[in-house]
């Protein structure tokens, strides 16, 4: 949560990143009276992305942004869990009440258009990063890609994995690998996988699957011990017909140019 705080000057606070975590903060720093500018290096808004599955804390964040009800027109609601083994078929199966909602699973996407309607468009640089950062006694001084530079009281850097901000500003981090990797997912294609939400248990690895709207969305997650270069669909066939269950269906009606892999964090 954002502590209040006192408004100064318009965009005194930068965030760097329009990404969920970007945008968010700058809904709740509206809230407190503040303009923030958010500046984001893709030159437009993409549609693409995983499934999301807003748990408590996050359907609570929500709530409190105004935007709960927005969400709630593009989740799934599910009511049934299942969870089966690669071997062993179904495992079990428990439902919720249909007044009782445990989480709402969501495209990235959607999500994202849903928090960018707080968000005035002038608070917004498309195409725009920064180049440097300098960290003054009494602010932050930033010279953007454009050459131009800027004074703020704050910068967040909201800029994700490769973050501009982290290499600027910090030294005392490093690098993890990791040996679980995950793959995240989505097809149209019409597979039967019923209303519930599947979790498919195989040998050091799990496939995660549900419905949303009239698409698919579905995370493989796998030890490997041999880091793989993305998107490494030959590894993510392999373990995906090592879980089964309707895996393998799904990854075949998957555009190719849109699957991912990461190194668990």
């Amino acid at each position: 949560m954002v502590d209040e705080m006192t408004h100064t000057d318009e965009s005194e606070i930068l965030i760097v990143g329009g990404g969920l975590a970007g945008l968010a903060l700058a809904d709740y720093l509206a809230h407190q009276g503040h303009e923030p500018l958010i500046v984001e290096q893709a030159p437009q808004w993409r549609d693409s992305g995983y499934v999301i599955g807003l748990w408590e804390v996050g359907l609570a964040v929500l709530d409190e942004l105004g935007r709960l009800e927005t969400v709630r027109e593009d989740a799934a609601d599910p009511k049934g869990y299942e969870v089966r083994s690669s071997y062993e078929g179904l495992l079990t199966r428990t439902t919720l009440p249909a007044e009782q909602t445990l989480l709402l699973a969501i495209y990235r996407g959607d999500l994202h258009t849903a928090l960018r309607e707080g968000i005035p468009d002038d608070w917004i640089q498309m195409g725009t990063s920064p180049e440097r950062i300098v960290e003054q006694t009494d602010r932050v001084d930033v010279t953007f890609d454009d050459r131009t530079t800027e004074k703020f009281s704050l910068v967040v850097g909201a800029d994700g994995v490769h973050s501009t901000v982290r290499e600027q500003c910090f030294t005392d981090w490093r690098l993890r690998e990791y040996d679980m990797y995950i793959w995240s997912l989505r097809t149209s294609q019409d597979i039967d996988i019923g209303s519930d939400m599947v979790s498919v248990w195989g040998p050091s690895s799990e496939g995660f699957v549900t419905r949303v709207g009239d698409r698919v969305g579905f995370n493989l997650a796998a030890r490997l011990d041999i880091p793989p270069e993305p998107p490494a669909r030959d590894a993510l066939r392999a373990q995906a017909e090592t879980i089964g269950w309707h895996l393998p269906a799904l990854l075949d009606g998957t555009d190719e140019t849109r699957s991912s892999t990461a190194s668990a964090m």
